[in-house]
């Protein structure tokens, strides 16, 4: 009798086609970029406080930019009601913007005496202050020069130096 082969097949378990990698992170492979993604993502190191800080900075930003930004419209209800020449109205708002550049160098050394939040919570009160005042002498150009463009130009200096200074410490 004769026998006849009998053929056998193997089947291989499949394989991938990138071989597994040395080391832990492969920048060629989309799997562990994904992966690495997702794992920076899950692990805040503060606990997500510092989303926090960036929209309380956000808030004092747009304060302190739009209160300096708007005289112009406050201007024209102002020189409507003939309080005074547009020129001495415009020399207001611009008081506020000449106080974040003058005050540069006072600011640095009152920041090193009293600290970045101390500095930044007396630039909060005095740009508010200042705001809240300016409200009560809308009739009296003496007190919007000393209200709007001292006041809430030294407080919009402590606050627009101070904000950039917590948002990178937050980070």
């Amino acid at each position: 009798m004769a026998t006849s082969p009998e053929h056998s097949t193997i089947e291989l378990a499949p394989t991938s086609p990138d071989p597994p990698p040395s080391h832990p992170f492969d920048p060629a492979n989309p799997d562990t970029i994904i992966r690495a993604s997702l794992l920076a993502d899950s692990l805040a190191p503060d606990g997500g406080y510092g989303w926090v800080i960036v929209c309380a900075c956000s808030v004092l930003a747009f304060w302190f930019v739009g209160t300096s930004y708007s005289w112009g419209v406050l201007q024209a209800a102002l020189v409507e009601r003939h309080l005074s020449a547009p020129s001495t109205l415009a020399f207001i708002g611009s008081l506020t913007a000449t106080c974040i550049s003058l005050l540069a160098l006072v600011n640095a050394r009152i920041i090193r005496v009293l600290g970045a939040r101390n500095a930044g919570l007396i630039g909060v009160a005095l740009l508010g202050g200042g705001g809240i005042l300016s409200g009560f002498s809308t009739g009296n150009v003496g007190g919007l020069f000393v209200t709007t463009g001292v006041i809430g130009g030294v407080g919009t200096r402590y606050v627009e130096r101070n904000w950039l200074l917590c948002l990178l410490v937050a980070n």
